[in-house]
């Protein structure tokens, strides 16, 4: 068991979860915006330039919520190893937070790049 401070667990895991539900927001908001492009826009191209933005950005919204189900329930499991071991974590706990790390750091990148994508996209039909 290693002992970790659980204060610090608790911030990432709230800076992550504050972090995908700010991007689940600008999801919605980007949605709309091409909700507002398809309508007046029909061309065959801009219509499969719709799609797959359509096709990423609920991608996106499943990966979010699939990643705030997974720190959720990490965050259970080490709250209770915890106190069930006396403020110590098992190292698959950490490897399991390392992971959630890497996996939110490379959603992360993801959005951002997908972000970029679509406002090239609207600068150009726009």
């Amino acid at each position: 068991m290693q002992s970790t401070s659980n204060k610090n667990l608790s911030k990432e895991h709230s800076e992550w979860k504050d972090a995908l539900s700010f991007y689940k927001d600008e999801l919605a908001i980007l949605k709309n915006r091409l909700t507002e492009v398809a309508s007046k826009n029909t061309s065959l191209e801009i219509s499969k330039e719709v799609e797959h933005f359509q096709n990423q950005f609920l991608i996106q919204h499943e990966g979010i919520d699939i990643l705030q189900h997974d720190i959720n329930e990490h965050l259970k499991t080490i709250s209770h190893e915890m106190q069930d071991h006396a403020g110590h974590m098992s190292h698959e706990q950490m490897d399991v937070h390392q992971a959630l790390s890497n996996r939110f750091e490379t959603g992360e990148k993801i959005f951002k790049e997908l972000k970029e994508e679509f406002m090239g996209f609207l600068s150009k039909v726009m």
